[in-house]
């Protein structure tokens, strides 16, 4: 590990899907270490739980990061929004610090004067990190299922904007001073 990320916390990024969940491990704001896609059969709720734990316990983070499913933007269904509540406790317990941001917050970071597209964000994130740039989905036709991969960009997206917020709340911006009016 290189010294010019050791300030910054370890942050594991959960998106929930309907055949498990994609995460995404970030060390900084420009530091991908692992991402991927969890698939589980049978009891999705516990065995999500079960696959969590487990990735919490092999990358120790400092912090996970989940949507805000009652924010403007979340259509979550009942099951995802209990996993996401299960998800938030599992962290308290092995205390981990947690951060909700909604779909319309991390919109905002990616554009601030419009409204992008998922598929814009994940562009996005994929000239950010060109590593997932690979597994970036074509752009998907009304009537297309959008792509599994597609959580892979949202997760990644939710810690870009804990970072981004987290950077805001330190270094907060500077505001020019009124200089006076020469008589």
């Amino acid at each position: 590990m290189t010294e010019l990320f050791t300030n910054y916390p370890r942050v594991l990024a959960i998106d929930p899907t309907t055949k498990g969940f994609a995460y995404a491990l970030l060390e900084g704001p420009s530091l991908l270490i692992d991402w991927g896609l969890t698939q589980v059969e049978g009891r999705k709720h516990s065995n999500c739980l079960l696959r969590l734990e487990k990735l919490i316990e092999r990358y120790a983070p400092d912090v996970l990061v989940l949507e805000d499913y009652r924010g403007a933007g979340s259509r979550r269904c009942t099951r995802i929004k209990r996993l996401i509540r299960s998800a938030a406790i599992l962290a308290r317990r092995d205390q981990l610090q947690t951060k909700q941001f909604s779909r319309g917050r991390v919109r905002r970071f990616f554009s601030p004067t419009a409204v992008p597209t998922k598929q814009a964000i994940a562009t996005a994130v994929a000239e950010r990190f060109p590593e997932l740039a690979p597994r970036l989905p074509r752009i998907r036709k009304p009537w297309m299922s959008e792509d599994e991969r597609m959580s892979i960009f949202d997760a990644v997206a939710l810690a870009v904007t804990y970072f981004e917020t987290r950077r805001k709340r330190i270094n907060p911006p500077v505001e020019p001073t009124q200089l006076p009016h020469a008589a």
